[in-house]
């Protein structure tokens, strides 16, 4: 099962139990339905749980069974098309808002594994709902970005830290947990990653001074001037000649006495500079 569905599963299980904040779930689950001529309400999901959760709420409010086919759904109450309708979800207690975005995801909502990005999304078909959750995330300070689908508006948000205060808002911990894990591991990896290109890149230096070094005590013996060359050039360059993919800590190591990395270091630069000067 993906994330997505999981979080869903998780926010289906703990479904409140208080009156009113049934019914701003059940407003929630209910945030993309349409109506028909015949004054019936008609809602598509894609989700199997979203489905069964809202003809279980249906069932328990309404006393009625809602028509199932496929992924549509057809709820033949005139006393849910009225408060459908005719009114907006009112918010009875300080919990109802926060039971009716947990209904709305469910019912219009998806995530992303957080193992690959962050994004999570509602997707509502008209301008009402837009507004509403509008409303709601920016009471909590969740600024959404907005993109166009063929029938409808998505309001999303790619920012962790903005998904992870949702999560826990609407109490999905289990999917909280992913998420932080989640983020941790990319962590992990990325310092990873940006060690492991700081290495490359260091031996690559390491290679590029060495060969260029080689090349000119090459120029130098081809030029026979190498004897010409201070005695403690002569036995760097030597050394090096040996030892060509030696680092510099053991290229100095191997001088009688041992030299420092600086004056190893100052001893290449020197030969190297001794070859272009060469007339």
């Amino acid at each position: 099962m993906n994330y997505s569905l999981q979080l869903k599963d998780e926010l289906i299980a703990y479904a409140p139990r208080k009156a009113c904040c049934k019914k701003s779930y059940m407003r929630g689950l209910f945030i993309n339905a349409a109506r028909t001529k015949s004054n019936s309400i008609v809602l598509s999901l894609t989700a199997l749980s979203a489905r069964h959760e809202c003809a279980r709420v249906y069932r328990e409010i309404y006393r009625a069974e809602a028509l199932i086919d496929s992924r549509k759904m057809l709820f033949s109450s005139s006393r849910l098309y009225r408060e459908l309708t005719e009114s907006m979800p009112s918010f009875d207690c300080p919990r109802c808002k926060m039971h009716f975005l947990r209904g709305a995801f469910v019912s219009a909502g998806s995530m992303t594994d957080p193992d690959k990005s962050y994004h999570l999304e509602f997707k509502v078909f008209d301008e009402e709902g837009q507004s509403l959750l509008n409303s709601l995330f920016q009471e909590h300070g969740w600024r959404g970005s907005e993109r166009s689908h063929r029938d409808g508006v998505g309001i999303y948000f790619k920012k962790s830290a903005t998904i992870e205060e949702i999560l826990s808002a609407l109490g999905a911990n289990t999917a909280l947990f992913a998420l932080m894990n989640a983020k941790i591991e990319r962590g992990i990896r990325n310092e990873e990653n940006r060690a492991t290109n700081c290495v490359a890149k260091n031996i690559g230096k390491s290679i590029e001074a060495s060969t260029k070094v080689i090349d000119a005590i090459l120029r130098i013996r081809e030029a026979a001037r190498f004897e010409a060359m201070p005695q403690e050039l002569c036995e760097t360059a030597q050394l090096r000649e040996k030892n060509p993919d030696a680092s510099l800590s053991d290229l100095a190591k191997l001088h009688n006495p041992p030299l420092t990395k600086s004056g190893l270091n100052h001893r290449l630069q020197k030969i190297v500079q001794f070859s272009q000067n060469m007339t």
